[in-house]
């Protein structure tokens, strides 16, 4: 959460600016990838959010994790951040799709739980229905 707050800090303190005013870092990462890296971030965000305990429990560090996903450290990500954020039609880009596919995943989630729950409807009213209410003796 971190990261994304200072990300969106930095855009915000860049948004004026028209031409980017940081140096092309000497190892750019590219547009596409760095949009899978902030998405990647906004998932392990939300992770940490809901299910820290698991990440834990499985020993699981979501920094480590995107450092070794993308053969990029800390210093290198930060620079490429900065350099991007420098440009804030670009950024809105990145960000606009980060956002598309949180949401694209969103909607697969929440169908798969619709279907889920309909099937346990159903299966709970076939039990019903297969087993019908005794009435009570007198």
């Amino acid at each position: 959460m971190k990261q994304i707050g200072l990300f969106l800090l930095l855009f915000i303190a860049f948004l004026g600016c028209k031409e980017p005013i940081v140096d092309k870092p000497e190892k750019l990462i590219d547009k596409d990838v760095m949009i899978d890296i902030y998405y990647d971030i906004s998932i392990l965000n939300a992770s940490k959010a809901t299910a820290a305990n698991k990440l834990e429990e499985y020993n699981f560090d979501p920094e480590e994790y995107i450092f070794r996903k993308y053969n990029v450290d800390s210093a290198q990500l930060s620079q490429n951040s900065i350099y991007y954020t420098s440009n804030p039609n670009v950024q809105l880009e990145m960000f606009t799709e980060v956002e598309k596919r949180l949401q694209k995943l969103k909607d697969s989630i929440d169908s798969k739980l619709k279907k889920t729950q309909n099937i346990k409807v159903k299966k709970a009213e076939e039990k019903a229905v297969e087993t019908p209410t005794k009435a009570p003796e007198k």
